[in-house]
């Protein structure tokens, strides 16, 4: 009978259908005649394979720490993007006041706050100027505070709250007659209402407040130690925007060919340009056409120089800001009393020019540092952009700091 390898014949420990390898069917004789002809014993063999598995598993370590070491390489290059974008810029020192750092952080939050306050009154931040200009603010905000006390200005949490309070609290009709405890919540909903939508917690108002109120003491001081008198122009101008059609070098042209001021400005501003008697300090922009100016010589001595303007002469374009001005003198220098509308200029101005002077001397003496650049500059842009609040416009409240409490 034949012996046909059926598979529940098999013996149980072979386990597998491949063929037994060829040196495995050899006969033991045989196989160790084959071994000695070829040079090698089996223990030898057995050496070799161990060597074998031993450099396989060298080159798989080898395979697996390469690996693991791109891996490491690939992460510490994400996490360093993530750090350099998200975590290391707003860290950054963008401003300092004697030791009082202000962050790139600081600044956006800032600038996100001025969003919010100004979207609620229905108006927007123009983010081309703002962060440079809102630094600068910072900086001047904290160099009076560091001020205050040697300046006089004391700053009370009842004068905050009561200055809080004439923002939104709303006054009762004359006639009417209304709860005081009614107005009170009133108050405590519109203020809590625009705290939310600015995204502002109520000290960081209060603090905002209180920078407004201490520059509204300087600006007190200012218009306190002002004379009772001052030098005088009749003054007459023409205002351009600087996307204006009308170019300033073809107006003045056009006014001294003789052309009427008066129709002149009509045309272009829709009103005359008189603006009537002018002190010195009021503009300062004018001063030194209007008033000449004192200069410093190489001696250190000081040396008044004459204005730029003799009466009835147009000025050559002077640039201010967004605007582009052309002046007129209409009679000589006098002597006058000073109009109460032009003491509240010239004490903003006064405020203006202390503000700058703090900052560059500061600059100067090294107690005030900057630290600001175009690709900070593109950085808090786009992290306010990407953040910006919405909010519903209230053009029926007028917040945000004191809201014009500075008189012009």
């Amino acid at each position: 009978m034949l012996n046909l390898p059926l598979p529940w014949k098999r013996s149980a420990d072979t386990g597998v259908d491949e063929p037994p390898d060829a040196s495995e069917r050899l006969p033991a004789r045989r196989r160790g005649r084959r071994n000695r002809r070829l040079g090698i014993n089996d223990e030898n063999a057995a050496v070799a394979a161990r060597a074998r598995r031993s450099a396989e598993r060298k080159r798989q370590r080898i395979a697996l720490i390469i690996g693991g070491v791109l891996i490491l390489i690939i992460i510490g290059v994400i996490m360093a993007g993530v750090y350099q974008a998200y975590i290391h810029p707003p860290r950054v020192m963008a401003g300092e006041v004697r030791g009082v750092r202000f962050t790139m952080g600081d600044l956006v939050e800032r600038i996100r706050v001025l969003q919010g306050i100004d979207r609620y009154q229905g108006g927007q931040v123009d983010l081309s100027t703002i962060p440079f200009e809102l630094l600068t603010d910072l900086l001047h905000a904290e160099i009076l505070r560091q001020a205050a006390p040697g300046l006089a200005i004391n700053i009370t949490d009842d004068q905050i709250e009561e200055a809080i309070r004439a923002r939104f609290r709303p006054e009762a009709q004359p006639g009417q007659e209304v709860d005081d405890a009614q107005l009170d919540a009133e108050y405590q909903n519109t203020y809590t209402g625009f705290l939310t939508q600015v995204n502002l917690t109520d000290d960081g108002y209060r603090r905002i407040v209180e920078e407004d109120l201490q520059e509204f003491g300087l600006w007190a001081r200012m218009l306190a130690s002002l004379p009772e008198e001052a030098q005088h122009v009749e003054l007459q101008a023409i205002a351009l925007s600087i996307n204006s059609d009308a170019a300033p070098e073809a107006v003045k042209e056009r006014l001294e060919l003789g052309e009427d001021f008066a129709a002149v400005s009509r045309e272009i501003s829709s009103n005359d340009g008189y603006i009537g008697w002018v002190p010195e300090g009021a503009f300062p922009e004018f001063d030194r056409h209007l008033f000449g100016e004192t200069v410093v010589t190489e001696s250190g001595e000081t040396q008044p120089k004459p204005p730029l303007l003799s009466a009835g002469d147009v000025s050559d374009p002077i640039y201010v800001e967004q605007a582009i001005f052309l002046i007129q003198a209409i009679g000589d220098v006098e002597t006058r009393e000073l109009d109460p509308s032009m003491q509240r200029r010239m004490a903003g101005a006064r405020v203006e020019q202390w503000k700058d002077d703090q900052l560059t001397q500061g600059t100067q003496e090294g107690w005030v540092k900057i630290n600001f650049d175009s690709n900070r500059y593109a950085w808090v842009t786009e992290q306010v952009r990407l953040t910006r609040p919405r909010v519903t416009p209230q053009p029926q409240q007028q917040p945000g700091g004191l809201g014009g409490l500075l008189p012009q």
